[in-house]
């Protein structure tokens, strides 16, 4: 699981952003202006998709390769620990951790990137601040705080590891807690937008439908105007999945951009139940 840097992911979201820009522009170039409302759900529909689903590949990719960091934290922080038991020092003990391979990929691999730099010539602290800003996570950050305190403060330091481990330990206890008591409320999104798939069904199916071509009550003037309900209940399906999609992100990973998979899980869905059960106007 490779790392997504910042840079191409922005470049990533750029290039949909253009991609989804164009769809929606080329055919108003290209076909009649009618032509071009008739196909206008589609052409957002996929300039949508265009636009977000390469960005939501990219984050998740790089939160992948984030969590499997974190997740082998505790362990490195209790390897060192072990290892200062011996009397090791502090770079000795993450030399240890290496070469007795304690942890896992990818944390193995920026470990031995540390390595490779002090071997260059570079300060244990000037490698460790380098880890720190390529990870770029609040947890690797206290670690990577702690670590260069105890270095530089010498003396007793096997506790305050061992208590450390202890600790995050404890702290990836409470994170998966909070994923479980958040986990619901993300139902409760996709449930929502249930009802409101549900609700335009039998609203267009069994109320709109059935009324076009009738006479109103107390007027000669016919029911009409279905096909304006319809594309209604399309664009706002569109727009419902994305803004739950980024609530379910900011609920169940606390990160906006951790939605943008929900969102495009809804609106493929949505979509695909309003095209049997609601056809667009081309249809």
């Amino acid at each position: 699981m490779p790392k997504i840097s910042k840079k191409t992911r922005v470049i990533g979201a750029a290039v949909s952003l253009v991609c989804s820009f164009l769809i929606l522009v080329v055919p108003l170039l290209v076909w009649p202006f009618d032509r071009y409302v008739l196909f206008l759900n589609e052409l957002l529909f996929a300039g949508i998709l265009v636009a977000i689903i390469p960005s939501a590949i990219l984050d998740f990719i790089n939160q992948r390769w984030l969590r499997a960091i974190e997740k082998e934290l505790p362990r490195l922080v209790r390897g060192i620990a072990e290892s200062q038991e011996t009397g090791l020092t502090i770079i000795r003990a993450l030399d240890k951790v290496i070469e007795d391979e304690m942890v896992h990929p990818p944390l193995s691999i920026e470990l031995k990137r540390i390595s490779v730099q002090m071997s260059w010539g570079s300060s244990f602290e000037d490698a460790l601040e380098a880890f720190k800003r390529r990870i770029n996570s609040p947890i690797v950050g206290r670690f990577c705080a702690l670590v260069l305190e105890a270095s530089r403060s010498g003396g007793e330091i096997r506790k305050v590891f061992s208590a450390t481990s202890v600790f995050m330990e404890e702290m990836k206890d409470m994170n998966q807690d909070t994923d479980s008591q958040m986990r619901p409320y993300v139902i409760v999104i996709y449930v929502a937008f249930a009802v409101f798939i549900f609700t335009a069904v039998i609203l267009v199916q069994s109320f709109f439908i059935p009324l076009e071509g009738t006479s109103q009550i107390g007027s000669n003037a016919i029911v009409s105007g279905v096909d304006v309900y319809s594309d209604f209940f399309y664009k706002n399906m569109m727009m419902s999945s994305i803004t739950g999609g980024f609530m379910a992100g900011k609920l169940g990973e606390r990160r906006v951009v951790g939605g943008l998979k929900h969102g495009i899980l809804m609106m493929v869905i949505g979509y695909v139940i309003f095209l049997f059960l609601i056809p667009p106007l081309w249809m």
